[in-house]
């Protein structure tokens, strides 16, 4: 996709001029920064005074050459962030709006495939005044699946949730990505939902492009971590379930490097690789093995980089993954870590998180 837009706002002006090809980019940055703004203008919704988007060969606007499609006609579907449902339809009539309209993709799309990804076929005789904000999220989704889009745009679906409701969505885009060939535009501030779904991100603050890329490398260079909120700083791994020990009250898990961690215990065995995060606040970092302490994990590794910004230090170590972990500058300097150097990192069991 070929972004390239100029659109003059309240208090400065959104200009972004890039291109990229990735299942899901996320658009991310502070609220205020223009990723609303920046996705209305993909989808058609608001004016720009220069510049062009152009979708795998296909111009949806050019200012040169005169051609602003309108928003019926750019094959987009698009979730905001409140659902936006018809309060007047019912589930099932709110998730077939459209869904036989014309369109000149060939993307072979079932309703009955949509609904049980998504788990909402119990829902559909449902009114939409009875749905809970996960369940409104999910049926405003398999609307926008179900019109065979070009392009999937998601403004910020989770941001209305509570954490909970979020951490159980989350796998929910997870499933629409893997299973659709649609590429999908996804607008967050949250820095667990790119590390989670995001193969590619596009940082913007104040209307200007900070940095692009793969979301582990892009994010942790110090102009970039200027930018994220201090209790956004997070580790998601995917990883595969072993066993459980409900006497021990943990859960062995495999990261796909091979390493192997304890999670607090799961309540079943599940069958499909699941997600984990834990904080950047809570690692604890040691230049020896540690021995006779009840953290779950001591995993090796090496320091990779090492970014400082007022009295704190940013680490990447990698550790057959890489983590990130967040440290004073004064440990840095007192345990005399340098890039390269091998260290231990300590995790407590009940500091992950499943997702």
């Amino acid at each position: 996709m070929k972004l390239r837009c100029r659109i003059p706002l309240a208090s400065f002006e959104l200009n972004i001029d890039v291109t990229f090809d990735s299942r899901v980019t996320a658009i991310f940055g502070p609220s205020g920064s223009g990723k609303t703004t920046l996705l209305d203008a993909i989808a058609g919704l608001r004016d720009i005074a220069d510049g062009d988007i152009d979708i795998d060969g296909r111009v949806l606007f050019s200012s040169a050459r005169g051609i602003n499609l309108p928003a019926r006609q750019r094959d987009i579907g698009y979730v905001p962030q409140e659902g936006a449902l018809f309060p007047h339809l019912s589930v099932r009539r709110n998730i077939l709006f459209g869904a036989d309209r014309e369109t000149d993709t060939a993307t072979p799309i079932r309703m009955d495939h949509v609904l049980d990804l998504l788990e909402i076929i119990h829902l559909v005789d449902r009114a939409v005044t009875k749905l809970s904000g996960g369940e409104a999220q999910r049926v405003a989704l398999a609307r926008a699946i179900l019109s065979r889009p070009r392009l999937l745009l998601l403004d910020e679906p989770l941001a209305a949730l509570d954490i909970g409701l979020r951490e159980k969505i989350l796998p929910y885009l997870g499933r629409v990505r893997d299973e659709f060939d649609i590429p999908i535009v996804y607008v967050t501030h949250n820095l667990t939902e790119v590390l989670t779904l995001a193969d590619w991100v596009l940082m913007i603050g104040q209307g200007r492009l900070i940095t692009q890329g793969v979301p582990r490398e892009a994010l942790r260079s110090s102009h970039a971590i200027l930018q994220i909120p201090e209790e956004q700083f997070e580790n998601v791994f995917t990883v595969t379930f072993i066993e459980s020990d409900t006497t021990t009250g943990r859960s062995k898990v495999r990261l796909q490097s091979g390493e192997q961690l304890f999670i607090p215990c799961l309540p079943q065995s599940p069958k499909r690789p699941l997600q984990i995060r834990i904080s950047a606040d809570d690692i604890i970092v040691a230049t020896q093995k540690p021995e006779g302490i009840s953290a779950g994990n001591v995993v090796p590794g090496a320091i990779r980089t090492i970014d400082f910004l007022e009295g704190q230090a940013m680490l990447t170590v990698f550790a057959e993954e890489e983590f990130y972990v967040r440290i004073t500058a004064a440990a840095v300097n007192r345990l005399g870590l340098i890039e390269g150097r091998p260290v231990f990192l300590i995790m407590k069991t009940r500091s992950f998180h499943l997702l």
